[in-house]
């Protein structure tokens, strides 16, 4: 990439950024379980966007590039973390769980809801998350996943099906 293509796309970038830093860490919520980790991931996005600006090769748009990296840098986090915490995640769990025997009925069904998206496979997730929050087209999630859009529309199934399945009690 010549050096003035370089110096627009960065410009690109700062404006985008200022668009898509709220997206970007609405998602990163979603994958993490506090905002410092969430902020965290959204920061490591940008600095990896731009330090490897020059790679981004055009073949699909800005934010789907900057998407899929935020994607793969909160599944980096996650992976990092969880054989470290497993054992404290487990602790904590059964402790709150326990000692808050009074929550009520939403806070129950939420708690629910991301125990059975943990439970998906991790392109389920991937694909449900930018589905149902981020309310990206399907074409673009294939782009950011890097999958075909009919394996995103199965996937997207699957994940549905097996939340339902899961949550069943309280769709009843």
């Amino acid at each position: 990439m010549k050096k003035n293509e370089i110096e627009i796309i960065l410009k690109e970038l700062e404006i985008l950024f200022k668009i898509l830093e709220p997206k970007l860490m609405r998602l990163s919520l979603k994958y993490q379980k506090t905002i410092w980790d969430a902020e965290d991931a959204v920061s490591e996005t940008m600095v990896q966007v731009l330090s490897k600006v020059e790679l981004f090769e055009g073949k699909s748009t800005l934010s789907t590039w900057v998407y899929s990296i935020c994607i793969n840098k909160n599944l980096e986090i996650l992976r990092k973390k969880k054989t470290y915490f497993e054992h404290l995640k487990k602790y904590f769990y059964f402790n709150i769980v326990q000692s808050n025997d009074v929550d009520n009925e939403y806070s129950l069904l939420n708690k629910d809801f991301q125990k059975a998206l943990e439970k998906l496979d991790e392109d389920e997730k991937n694909v449900f998350l930018l589905s149902v929050y981020e309310e990206l087209p399907q074409k673009e999630i294939a782009e950011i996943l890097n999958m075909t859009v009919s394996n995103v529309k199965v996937k997207l199934h699957r994940g549905r099906k097996k939340l339902m399945v899961t949550l069943g009690d309280y769709l009843r």
